[in-house]
């Protein structure tokens, strides 16, 4: 297993995105200042809380179960599989800021979704320069034929039990943590 420890720039996600995610029209944010001020204060927030980490490793198709693998990725040999969280930190918070402010714990909520999608992708951008590849479009299991329990093999296979929970539902904790799966391409 290896690990990819990213700079606050690879998590950060563009604020009219972060916004849309909580189900504001970022135009009418911008002309509420009040609203502004709670959505940029939220924003620090989380990139001061968050402890992201991406687990990975490369793994030939012998080594994984057919149920670990998209059915539309079966022709593929070799596979990126990888593990990112935001670390237990901001789930305590959204704990805490729900007991306070429903607006400021949804906001918080919403910045995590977001700043785990922009850590994918900026970790995807990292291993395809670092390893001169190509990848598939990631897919996470949940999605498609890969079921949701597929999570605690990805956990399991990558050896981070200890870091990552994952229940028999498949969900994990911390809750923003995701598990992906891409071919790489030859």
């Amino acid at each position: 297993m290896k690990i990819f420890i990213p700079e606050k720039v690879h998590y950060m996600p563009p604020k009219k995105i972060y916004l849309a995610r909580t189900g504001a029209v970022y135009s009418k944010v911008l002309n509420d200042e009040k609203l502004m001020e709670v959505a940029n204060s939220i924003y620090l927030k989380g990139l001061q809380i968050a402890k992201p980490v991406v687990y990975w490793n490369i793994y030939d198709k012998s080594s994984l179960r057919s149920d670990m693998i998209p059915s539309k990725y079966h022709a593929y040999k070799i596979f990126l599989i990888f593990v990112s969280t935001l670390g237990r930190e901001v789930d305590e918070e959204i704990e805490n800021l729900s007991k306070i402010s429903t607006l400021q714990a949804t906001l918080l909520d919403s910045w995590g979704s977001e700043a785990l999608e922009s850590l994918n992708d900026n970790f995807e951008k990292f291993f395809k320069k670092e390893h001169k590849a190509e990848l598939t479009m990631r897919f996470s299991p949940g999605y498609g034929d890969l079921d949701l329990t597929v999570n605690k093999d990805y956990v399991k296979l990558l050896g981070i039990e200890d870091k990552i929970r994952v229940l028999d539902s498949g969900l994990m904790i911390p809750r923003k943590t995701t598990t992906c799966i891409a071919a790489i391409i030859e």
